[in-house]
């Protein structure tokens, strides 16, 4: 029953968009099945609404992004749990409270250094707020790497490796299923993100899916053609379930 509730929503939004608007709006029409279905809906919200860009911008940002994230803070997480320095376990401490602040209490801060540095409106400083190698990615990284042996680290230390080598080479592959999880759930977060490109991007060429979907409900406000917004959810859904059809056995 509570799959169904959740599978429900997306099958009502994808038969009506196969449907013309005025067929929408027919009496009974929100939950009858479409009379004949209306591909042409796809290709006028994908040339019609910038969703082109966005989805450039969003492919982008996610990718730049998810490789960022996991790279700094399996980075972190690597170096805390296997090396021994003064502060280690105050660091470590920080990062779980620092998963306790809300965004809210940190957003002033933010913007006026988003502004600052120059990092307002692009797309690299959307990608750098996602690369932080604290959080719930560092957190994860460290108890699994807290688990991995130490002793291939020694013998590649003794036949002269360096500290990036032993990182890359040796405890990285080691950690393969914790990157794989890590990796997929942060490329989900970054593409479903609402809150980060609304409130540093204000140019609406580079808007990610998100913002642009909401932009597109904003000008058809007055003369909404609810078929058309909801091809474009749709397509906007199509990477997350490629990405689980592939990786949903892993």
């Amino acid at each position: 029953i509570y799959s169904l509730s959740l599978i429900f929503p997306f099958l009502w939004t994808l038969y009506n968009s196969f449907k013309t608007n005025q067929e929408f709006f027919a009496p009974g029409g929100v939950w009858s099945l479409p009379k004949r279905f209306v591909f042409e809906n796809y290709l006028k919200v994908w040339n019609q609404y910038k969703l082109v860009r966005y989805f450039i911008n969003s492919i982008y940002v996610t990718v730049c992004g998810t490789i960022l994230s996991v790279l700094s803070s399996s980075a972190t997480a690597y170096v805390v749990s296997k090396y021994k320095f003064f502060g280690r376990n105050t660091l470590y401490t920080v990062a779980i409270a620092a998963t306790l602040i809300p965004s809210v209490g940190t957003l002033a801060a933010l913007y006026k250094f988003m502004n600052i540095t120059g990092l307002y409106d692009t797309h690299i400083g959307i990608i750098l707020l996602y690369a932080g190698g604290l959080g719930m990615n560092f957190i994860i990284l460290y108890g699994y790497f807290k688990g991995v042996s130490w002793s291939y680290a020694e013998a590649a230390f003794v036949d002269g490796a360096s500290d990036a080598q032993v990182f890359f080479k040796i405890m990285l592959p080691q950690a393969k299923p914790a990157l794989g999880a890590v990796s997929i759930i942060q490329g989900i977060n970054v593409w479903n993100d609402y809150f980060n490109p609304y409130m540093f991007l204000s140019s609406s060429d580079k808007y990610t899916l998100a913002v642009g979907l909401r932009q597109i409900v904003l000008e058809q406000s007055y003369a909404a053609d609810w078929p058309k917004m909801f091809a474009a959810m749709i397509i906007s859904t199509v990477p997350i379930i490629i990405v689980y059809a592939c990786f949903q056995n892993t």
